[in-house]
């Protein structure tokens, strides 16, 4: 029957000297030390990273709130002035009908002319012509 042996049986066969392992378990020793070393320093940049992503995440949500808000307001002003231009539109046209029913230039012109040619500032009032025919009617009355 063959013995079994374990990793901890002393075999002489596998049996190495002290002085010999000592060297390798401090160089593994240090070796694991430089791993976890280096694995905090990642994980350390891994919490880093995820926190300046949550931040970045936070102020695109922040700004994009806040220019929706703008773009909302923004597009409530262009409402707002498109409005007014309509009703400064129908006013424009409005004054353009009315300016169509007044006289021209020309037409003016022609009133003009036939006020001077007719002189109404001579022209004389019934109670003018009334006061005159009574003047007249009483010299003739004393004659």
């Amino acid at each position: 029957m063959a013995t079994q042996h374990s990793l901890f049986s002393k075999n002489p066969k596998r049996n190495k000297p002290v002085a010999a392992a000592g060297p390798d378990i401090s160089d593994l020793s240090s070796g694991l030390r430089d791993i976890g070393t280096r694995l905090r320093i990642l994980e350390e940049r891994y919490t880093n990273l995820q926190t300046k992503t949550q931040i970045t995440e936070q102020n695109m949500l922040s700004r994009n709130k806040l220019l929706s808000t703008e773009i909302k307001a923004t597009n409530l002003d262009i409402h707002e002035i498109k409005r007014e231009l309509i009703e400064i539109k129908d006013r424009i046209l409005l004054l353009i009908k009315e300016l169509q029913m007044c006289a021209k230039k020309e037409e003016v012109n022609v009133l003009e002319k036939y006020i001077n040619l007719w002189e109404p500032v001579n022209f004389v009032t019934r109670n003018e012509v009334e006061d005159i025919i009574n003047e007249i009617s009483k010299k003739n009355q004393k004659l």
